[in-house]
């Protein structure tokens, strides 16, 4: 009885689930025609960006570093999941058989997949002692 009961409970949100994707849908016969590009929102929010450092540089002054330390280290955490250079050092320790199905495990060869894993953490480890170096201000131009 059990399983009939899971069984219902999975159909009905099932229907559920079907009718709100039907009510969130374009009517038919109507589409996407095409895109505007708009370059206005990002400039405003560069602008609010530079305006409150210009402006609220002593509110800004007054937050602790750890705790803006801590807020990217949460930030750089969350983003890992969804990060392929980090899938594609987890390949090296990850089961063949539990690999991500993603177009480098299947397409490329491995051996490609792992060299070019290699030389991008070259290149970070690189980048890296290049910013701690007296002559990290040529960083940007790295780049």
């Amino acid at each position: 009885k059990r399983s009939n009961s899971h069984s219902d409970l999975v159909k009905q949100v099932h229907e559920e689930v079907s009718s709100a994707i039907a009510m969130l849908s374009l009517p038919t016969g109507t589409g996407i025609t095409g895109c505007l590009e708009q370059r206005v929102s990002p400039f405003l929010v560069h602008l609010l960006i530079l305006l409150s450092l210009v402006f609220l540089r002593t509110a800004l002054g007054g937050i602790p570093m750890a705790v803006l330390r801590g807020l990217f280290l949460y930030n750089g955490w969350v983003n890992l999941a969804g990060n392929e250079f980090w899938e594609r050092i987890l390949l090296v320790v990850t089961d063949p058989a539990k690999y991500p199905n993603r177009s480098y495990t299947k397409v490329k060869p491995l051996w490609k997949v792992h060299a070019w894993t290699l030389t991008q953490a070259v290149l970070l480890v690189l980048i890296n002692i290049l910013m701690r170096s007296p002559a990290g201000f040529v960083f940007p131009v790295v780049i």
